[in-house]
């Protein structure tokens, strides 16, 4: 039950035992006098007692909601680190919740990440019990005015994110390359070997063989980053963009060589170059750098436009006492992934910045940057 349902409900109660003002006249006079109608002691207890039940129903009711339900995280990969430290949230996020509902996770793929989006914003029935696990460069192409968008980041409720994840561009690690300029100075151009378009294994290279000189062949149509791996063994393609999460396990096997990041900073990484400080012209840099925002974004959950304002409150709670769990934190560090609590508010904010970009900015972006399954 609401505040607001709840002081209506307590009013309606009092209205019943309200100390009610009559007026009289005196027999031997005419001045009017008040005269105040008592309320007996055990009127005066049944609404103690009719208040603290409308406001104690509140609590109750989220218990009686959940208990016995399954809340369904969707998401639009089905590996990756992503999809790992969802994997994991969902081990912990019903412990928070009043009734302790279950939690899993369901892959839904297409569209890079817009299939299951466009789900949760207009199909999901608006109960609290549908999440989605983002991908924030979903943003990108609302910005770009993409088709298939049928949605609106601003409107999501935003639940809260379990940290920003920054890009990495790896090299195969038996190539004669060990910095980026290297790269730019290559006698050949290197073959990357990318996901869908729209993705950072796509956009990210993009925009460093446009606006950085590097000599790259984009090689796209790679279902998931574990195949770009596999090609990776088989000498395949040559290069290789993902979140650190995904990259910072392939660099530890010795596949990979790391040399250039995005400007959102990962543990491990920090030494790297930031592709902004190759950027030739304005533009480039412009673009690389709304580009990094939705990396500062990170894994962010969100449910459905329309659920109850108490009920978001509920699973931002839990959300923020999830990764405040101890257990959790040694599985994302066992995962090697990083991880920290960003507020719902903070990822709406975040998502209302992207979105105010100038026309300038976004016929750029059409130009540079595409967006498709």
């Amino acid at each position: 039950m609401s505040n607001d349902r709840v002081r209506l409900f307590a009013d309606r109660v009092a209205l019943h035992f309200r100390v009610s003002r009559k007026w009289a006249v005196g027999e031997d006079t005419l001045r009017i006098r008040p005269v105040r109608a008592a309320v007996n002691p055990p009127s005066r207890l049944l609404l103690l007692v009719a208040i603290t039940l409308a406001y104690g129903s509140s609590a109750w009711s989220d218990d009686a909601f959940y208990q016995g339900k399954r809340i369904t995280i969707f998401i639009g990969t089905q590996s990756g680190g992503s999809m790992v430290a969802a994997r994991i949230i969902s081990q912990y996020l019903g412990n928070y919740i009043p009734g302790h509902p279950s939690v899993s996770v369901q892959p839904m793929l297409g569209g890079a990440h817009m299939v299951a989006t466009n789900y949760v914003f207009n199909i999901a029935k608006p109960d609290g019990l549908t999440l989605l696990a983002a991908n924030p460069n979903v943003a990108i192409a609302q910005l770009v005015k993409e088709e298939a968008v049928r949605f609106d980041v601003t409107k999501f409720a935003w639940i809260g994110s379990s940290g920003s994840d920054g890009v990495v561009l790896t090299v195969r690690q038996d190539l004669p390359y060990h910095t980026f300029e290297q790269v730019q100075q290559a006698d050949r151009e290197l073959l990357v070997g990318t996901t869908a378009v729209g993705s950072n294994a796509y956009d990210f290279p993009l925009l460093l063989k446009e606006f950085a000189g590097a000599k790259f062949k984009l090689v796209s149509g790679y279902p998931a980053n574990p195949d770009i791996v596999l090609a990776i063994e088989r000498k395949e393609v040559d290069v290789w963009a993902a979140f650190a999460a995904s990259v910072r396990p392939v660099v530890q096997q010795g596949t990979v060589r790391p040399l250039i990041r995005a400007n959102v900073p990962s543990p491990g990484f920090e030494h790297l170059p930031v592709d902004e400080t190759f950027a030739t012209n304005p533009v480039g840099k412009s673009l690389m750098a709304i580009k990094a925002t939705p990396l500062a974004i990170g894994r962010a959950l969100a449910t459905s436009p329309g659920v109850a304002p108490d009920r978001i409150n509920l699973l931002r709670n839990a959300l923020a006492a999830a990764l405040r769990d101890a257990q959790l934190q040694a599985d994302f560090r066992k995962s090697q992934i990083d991880f920290s609590h960003i507020s719902g508010d903070e990822v709406l904010r975040g998502f209302q910045s992207l979105m105010r970009q100038g026309l300038k900015v976004q016929q750029d972006l059409v130009r540079y940057l595409k967006f498709g399954g």
